[in-house]
C-alpha cells in the first residue's frame, strides 16, 4: 500500500474530505452566473483577438516588403549581379513578388504582398526610389474598420 493509500483510508482523512451534512455542492444558480459571466467575458474578448490578429498580419506583410525592398537596394548598392531574397509566405497572403519573381530582386519594378481576401487584408505594394512609394489596395467590398487595421488612408497610401 502506498502512502497516498493509506492517507487516504485513514479515517481522520475521509471525514475531513466529505461533505459536512447540510453541504450539498453547488446549486444551479451558481452554475448559472458563472456560466453567464464567462459567456461575458468571452464576448469582450474574441472579437478583440480577432482584430489584433488581423491588425498583426497586416503589419507583418507591410514590414516584411519593405524589408525586401530595402536588402534589394542594398545589394543593388553593393553591385551584386541579379540579387536575390528568400521567398517568403504570410498568412493571410497568397504571395510576395517582385515584378512576378518570388525570389529575384528588381531595380525598378513593385514589390507587391497580395492578400488571399482583400475584405479582410489589404494588398500592399512598395516602389522603390527616392519617394519609396506605399501604396495598399482593399476590395470596395471592405469596411472601414477593416481598412483603418491594414492602415490604408484615404488616399491608398500606407
Amino acid at each position: 500500500m502506498t502512502a497516498f493509500q493509506s492517507f487516504l483510508s485513514n479515517s481522520k482523512t475521509r471525514k475531513t474530505l466529505s461533505l459536512r451534512p447540510g453541504e450539498e455542492g453547488f446549486s444551479l444558480i451558481e452554475l448559472v452566473v458563472v456560466v453567464a459571466v464567462l459567456a461575458v467575458l468571452s464576448a469582450i474578448a474574441i472579437p478583440s483577438f480577432t482584430s489584433m490578429t488581423t491588425k498583426a498580419r497586416n503589419a507583418a506583410a507591410k514590414s516584411t516588403i519593405a524589408t525586401i525592398a530595402k536588402e534589394c537596394a542594398v545589394r543593388y548598392a553593393n553591385a551584386e549581379d541579379d540579387p536575390t531574397f528568400a521567398a517568403v509566405t504570410l498568412s493571410g497572403y497568397s504571395s510576395v513578388e517582385f515584378d512576378d519573381s518570388t525570389t529575384e530582386c528588381s531595380e525598378d519594378g513593385d514589390l507587391v504582398a497580395t492578400s488571399e481576401d482583400e475584405t479582410k487584408y489589404a494588398t500592399f505594394t512598395y516602389t522603390p526610389g527616392v519617394d519609396g512609394g506605399k501604396t495598399c489596395d482593399m476590395a470596395d467590398s471592405a469596411d472601414d474598420d477593416a481598412r483603418e487595421l491594414a492602415g490604408c488612408d484615404d488616399d491608398g497610401i500606407w
